[in-house]
C-alpha cells in the first residue's frame, strides 16, 4: 500500500454501504415513485400488489443489471489495465465494446432471432478479435501509453462508425439503435440470467488467480525466476476481459467509462495491489453504474436517459483529465 492509501476494508465497507443506498435509491425511484420504507417492505415482502411488481419485475431487474454489468466492466477494465501496462486502457478506450458491439448489429440485421441469449457469443467473438488486435499492439513495443489510447480511440470511432453505416443502409430499427447508446432500461430478468453465469464465473476465478496477476506487471526473466509464466496468466487476464466486457456489450450495449474509471479511483484509494483492486472494482463498478442510472432517470424526469449517455458526460472529461496527467509525466 503506498503512503496515503486508504483501509482497503474501511474502503470497502464505504462503497458497500453507499451500493446498497443507490440499490435502494434505484428500487424507490422512477416515473412512481415509492417511499423508501414502503419499497424495502415489498423487497423482503413481496404481497402480490400493484407496488410490489414494480418493485420485483421492473426496479429491481434494472438494478441488479446495473450491478452485474458494472462489475464486469470494472473487473475487466482493472484486468486490461494489468494485461497491457496502460493505465489508460478499458474495454472501450482499447475497442473491445465496439468490436462486440459490430458484431452484434451485423448478426441483429442478419439473423434477428438472434435477440437473447444468443447475443453472447458474437459478442465474444466481437470482443476477441479487437481485444487480440490491442494487446499486440501492446506488447510490440512500437507505442507508449498515450499512443495505444488513441489508437484504440480512433479504432473505436471506425468501428462505430461502421456500425452507423450498417443501421442506416439498413433501415435498422429503433430499439437497436437505442441499445447502442448503451441502456438498461426495459431490464428484465431474462438478461439478469444471461450475464450473472459470466459474472459468476469470470469474477471467481478473477479474484482466485488475482496475485498471480502482479507477475504482469514484471519481465519475462524475473517472473520465470519467481516461478511464473507471464504468458500464461497473460492468456487468462485476457479471456477473462474477453468475457466480462463481451457479456456485458451483449446485454446492454456498448457502456462505457466503467472500465476504465473505477481502477483509478480504487488505486487512488488505496494503492495498486491488484487483487485488492479487483476486489473493490467488483464493488465500486456497480455502484457507479447504479448512480449513473439513477442520474439519467433524475436528469430527464419523467423521460430517461440511457446509462451510457451519463457515463460519457462523466467519464470523458475524467479521460482528457488522465490522458493529461499521463502527457506531463
Amino acid at each position: 500500500m503506498h503512503n496515503g492509501a486508504s483501509n482497503p476494508l474501511a474502503v470497502g465497507a464505504v462503497f458497500l454501504i453507499l451500493l446498497a443506498g443507490a440499490v435502494v435509491a434505484g428500487i424507490a425511484l422512477g416515473v412512481s415513485n415509492l417511499p423508501v420504507l414502503r419499497a424495502l417492505q415489498l423487497l423482503f415482502s413481496p404481497d402480490g400488489s400493484a407496488d410490489s411488481a414494480l418493485v420485483w419485475d421492473v426496479r429491481l431487474p434494472r438494478v441488479a443489471l446495473a450491478a452485474t454489468v458494472g462489475a464486469n466492466l470494472a473487473i475487466a477494465g482493472a484486468l486490461i489495465q494489468t494485461l497491457t501496462r496502460n493505465p489508460l486502457a478499458s474495454p472501450q478506450t482499447f475497442g473491445i465494446n465496439a468490436g462486440a458491439s459490430l458484431v452484434i448489429v451485423v448478426c441483429l440485421i442478419v439473423w434477428p432471432e438472434i435477440r437473447g441469449p444468443g447475443m453472447v457469443w458474437p459478442a465474444f467473438a466481437g470482443a476477441a478479435a479487437i481485444g487480440f488486435a490491442m494487446w499486440a499492439l501492446s506488447v510490440s513495443g512500437t507505442m507508449n501509453d498515450m499512443k495505444l489510447a488513441l489508437a484504440g480511440i480512433s479504432l473505436q470511432l471506425v468501428l462505430a462508425a461502421l456500425v452507423q453505416a450498417i443501421l442506416i443502409a439498413n433501415n435498422a430499427a429503433q430499439d437497436i439503435v437505442y441499445w447502442l447508446a448503451g441502456s438498461i432500461n426495459g431490464a428484465q430478468w431474462s438478461k439478469v440470467w444471461i450475464i450473472l453465469p459470466f459474472t459468476l464465473a469470470g469474477g471467481a476465478v478473477a479474484l482466485i488467480a488475482g496475485r498471480h496477476f502482479d507477475v504482469l506487471a514484471l519481465d519475462a526473466t524475473t517472473s520465470l525466476s519467481l516461478g511464473q509464466n507471464a504468458r500464461r496468466v497473460g492468456g487468462l487476464a485476457a479471456l477473462l476481459i474477453v468475457v466480462l466486457a463481451g457479456s456485458a456489450v451483449a446485454v446492454s450495449g456498448p457502456i462505457g467509462f466503467i472500465g476504465l474509471l473505477v481502477p483509478h479511483i480504487v488505486q487512488r484509494l488505496v494503492g495498486g495491489d491488484h487483487l485488492t483492486v479487483l476486489v473493490l472494482s467488483a464493488i465500486c463498478g456497480p455502484l457507479l453504474l447504479n448512480s449513473a442510472d439513477l442520474l439519467g432517470r433524475v436528469a430527464a424526469f419523467p423521460a430517461e436517459t440511457p446509462v451510457g449517455i451519463v457515463t460519457a458526460l462523466i467519464g470523458a472529461p475524467t479521460f482528457l483529465l488522465i490522458l493529461w496527467k499521463q502527457r506531463v509525466r
